[in-house]
């Protein structure tokens, strides 16, 4: 008889949890393809600022985190 309510709670937990995994929206086409050709220029950027002429130490840190910056940007510009 005890176990009745904590059974019951982790029922109810179990299911929570599974519905906003499910209820996840999907993107268009358009966001999609936009969101591939920002990584296909950060990829880029980000090989070419490990090219082996390329500033080293503190600038490629700042490059680095300015071509992040730059696809979080581009991302977030893409259709919905």
């Amino acid at each position: 008889m005890k176990l009745i309510g904590p059974t019951v709670c982790l029922a109810a937990l179990v299911t929570l949890a599974a519905v906003p995994a499910s209820a996840k929206p999907k993107h268009s086409p358009q966001h999609e393809a936009a969101v591939q050709k920002c990584t296909e220029r950060y990829e880029a950027a980000r090989a070419a600022a490990h090219a082996p002429n390329s500033p080293k130490g503190a600038a490629r840190h700042r490059t680095m985190h300015a071509i992040a910056e730059a696809k979080k940007d581009c991302i977030a510009r893409a259709p919905k």
